[in-house]
């Protein structure tokens, strides 16, 4: 069983332009020197999900950053899809770093650094976070789409990359996007068996972003209905 390139990207266009109003074109001059994504889909089709996000402040004296995740997305005429998100850690590769979480305008907005303490050049920063409510369910496979890093930077990324971890063989076919919100650009991805791997293939200013679909064999996980 196949899904057609053109099915894959209808639907990972809707999407993106549901969030299409919260796109950020401020830049603060810093730069996001590396986003990196990894994503762990479940049978029971929770997500987890990984992100290191390498960041040089330069000379600039920041707390740390803003993290901040949509949570509701347009499925059909009729429904939405809104997920239910839970931070699990934050830390800088070794240690475990301060932050606080609240829900603002239908996004998940992560705030990270200590109040006190101000840093500057390279910092790190890795995000666990679980996900339920994101897959979707058409009439001849399964869908996640997953806007990897959102359009709320504002700082521009020089490399976004995503992996996406399955719990069976059950890749289909994938389609990646960059751009601002309901772009068509697309960038690169990779997948077969049980990973598929996404890239962007340029810098990504302010306001720009990625996003990724991975179809699967229908059935493979257990996909809730759409509210």
């Amino acid at each position: 069983m196949k899904i057609g390139a053109d099915r894959v990207a209808i639907t990972a266009i809707g999407f993106a332009v549901a969030i299409a109003c919260s796109a950020s074109t401020t830049d603060e001059g810093w730069v996001v020197t590396s986003f990196q994504s990894d994503i762990t889909l479940s049978s029971d089709s929770t997500l987890t999900v990984k992100e290191d996000i390498s960041v040089d402040f330069g000379s600039q004296l920041k707390h740390g950053i803003f993290r901040t995740i949509p949570l509701r997305y347009r499925f059909d005429d009729a429904h939405d899809r809104y997920f239910d998100l839970s931070v699990q850690s934050v830390t800088d590769g070794i240690r475990q770093v301060r932050y606080s979480d609240y829900v603002d305008h239908d996004n998940e907005v992560i705030k990270i650094g200590e109040p006190q303490i101000q840093v500057s050049g390279a910092q790190r920063y890795v995000i666990t976070y679980k996900v339920v409510g994101a897959m979707n369910s058409f009439a001849d496979h399964d869908e996640l789409f997953w806007n990897v890093d959102g359009a709320l930077w504002p700082a521009a990324k020089s490399k976004v990359e995503a992996t996406v971890h399955l719990p069976s063989s059950a890749f289909l076919k994938g389609a990646c996007y960059q751009g601002a919100p309901g772009s068509t650009e697309t960038c690169t991805y990779s997948g077969a068996g049980t990973t598929a791997s996404y890239a962007s293939t340029r810098r990504l200013p302010p306001g720009e972003q990625m996003s990724v679909v991975t179809g699967i064999t229908r059935g493979a996980v257990a996909v809730p209905p759409p509210c």
